[in-house]
C-alpha cells in the first residue's frame, strides 16, 4: 500500500501544478457556482492548510502512542487565511509540505500503517485511513480545479 500511496500523492502534486499552470491568473479569483464557492486560489490555500494538518497528524501518529489528532475548521481557516497569499504562494506551500510528507510516507514500515490516532470527530483512525483520506481529498479538489480549467477551455 505504501508505494501506491506515495505514487498517488506524488501524482496529485504534479497534476495540481499542471492544472494551475493552465488557469489564467484572472480565473484564479473567479468564484464558481459550486456550493462550496471557493475561488481556485482559495482551494489552493485550503489544500496547503490541509496538507500541513495531515503532515502533523502523520508525524504525531508515528511518534506518540494513540495521540489525539488535531482538528481544524477548514472553512474558518480558508476564510481567515487564504487572502494572505497568492495562488502561486499557496501552491508552493502545498508542494514543500507534500514533498516532506512523501519522504515520511516512503519510509514507513507496514506496521506503521496500523498505528492509530484518535480524531475528535471520527474516533480511532489508523494511519492507513489518514493517508487514504488525504489522497481522496486531493482528488476531490483536483477534480474541482480541472472542471474550472475545462470551463474556460484550459
Amino acid at each position: 500500500m505504501t508505494e501506491d500511496v506515495v505514487a498517488e500523492l506524488r501524482a496529485d502534486l504534479e497534476e495540481l501544478a499542471e492544472v494551475v499552470r493552465r488557469l489564467p491568473a484572472e480565473q484564479l479569483e473567479l468564484r464558481p457556482a459550486e456550493p462550496q464557492g471557493w475561488t481556485a486560489r482559495q482551494v489552493l490555500a485550503h489544500l496547503a492548510d490541509f496538507e500541513l494538518m495531515a503532515a502533523v497528524r502523520v508525524r504525531t501518529v508515528l511518534s506518540v502512542d494513540r495521540p489525539a489528532l488535531a482538528w481544524y475548521g477548514q472553512e474558518e481557516f480558508t476564510d481567515r487565511f487564504s487572502a494572505l497569499e497568492t495562488a502561486e504562494e499557496a501552491l508552493e506551500r502545498f508542494a514543500v509540505n507534500r514533498r516532506a510528507t512523501l519522504r515520511v510516507v516512503a519510509a514507513l514500515a507496514p506496521a506503521d500503517l496500523e498505528r492509530v490516532g484518535v480524531h475528535p470527530q471520527r474516533g480511532e483512525e489508523p494511519l492507513r485511513r489518514t493517508l487514504e483520506m488525504l489522497a481522496r481529498h486531493d482528488r476531490a479538489h483536483l477534480d474541482q480545479l480541472v472542471r474550472a480549467a475545462r470551463a474556460i477551455g484550459g
